[in-house]
C-alpha cells in the first residue's frame, strides 16, 4: 500500500527533527573530541600510562583528526547551503556548477554519515588506546 504524499507540515516538522538530531550529534562528536583529551591530561595516573604506553601522539592525532572531519563537514554543508539560498532567491543561477553540486551534497545523506562514523570511528579507537595503557598499568 502507497503511503499518501506527505504535507508540508510533515515535511517541515522532518527536517526539524533532523536539523535537531544533526546538530546534536555534530556537537557532542565535537566536545567529546576535545573535551575526552583534555579531561585525560588532567589525570595523572592515566597521562602517565598514555605516556609509558607511548601512545600519546597517536592518541592526540586521533582525536584532532575526529574533530576536524567534523569541522570540514560543518563548513562544506554551511557554505553548500549558502549556494542554494543564493539560488533560491535569485542571486545566482541555479545552474551554476557551484548549485549543482550543493543540491547534489545536500541530497547525498550518505557522505554525512560517513563523515560521522569516521570520526566516531576515530575517537573509539582513541579511547581504546588509553583504556589500553591505564590497564596495562595494572
Amino acid at each position: 500500500m502507497a503511503r499518501p504524499p506527505l504535507t508540508p507540515k510533515e515535511e517541515s516538522g522532518f527536517y526539524e527533527a533532523y536539523a535537531h538530531f544533526s546538530r546534536t550529534l555534530r556537537a557532542w562528536l565535537v566536545a567529546y573530541g576535545i573535551g575526552a583529551p583534555v579531561l585525560l591530561v588532567s589525570q595523572e595516573f592515566i597521562a602517565h600510562a598514555i605516556i609509558k604506553a607511548g601512545a600519546g601522539g597517536l592518541i592526540t592525532w586521533l582525536f584532532l583528526a575526529g574533530v576536524a572531519i567534523q569541522v570540514s563537514a560543518a563548513l562544506l554543508y554551511k557554505y553548500s547551503m549558502a549556494y542554494l539560498y543564493f539560488a533560491e532567491t535569485d542571486s545566482m543561477p541555479e545552474g551554476a556548477w557551484q548549485v549543482v553540486l550543493s543540491a547534489w551534497l545536500s541530497r547525498a545523506v550518505w557522505i554525512e554519515a560517513l563523515f560521522d562514523l569516521a570520526s566516531i570511528a576515530l575517537f573509539v579507537w582513541g579511547t581504546f588506546l588509553v583504556v589500553a595503557a591505564v590497564l596495562a598499568q595494572n
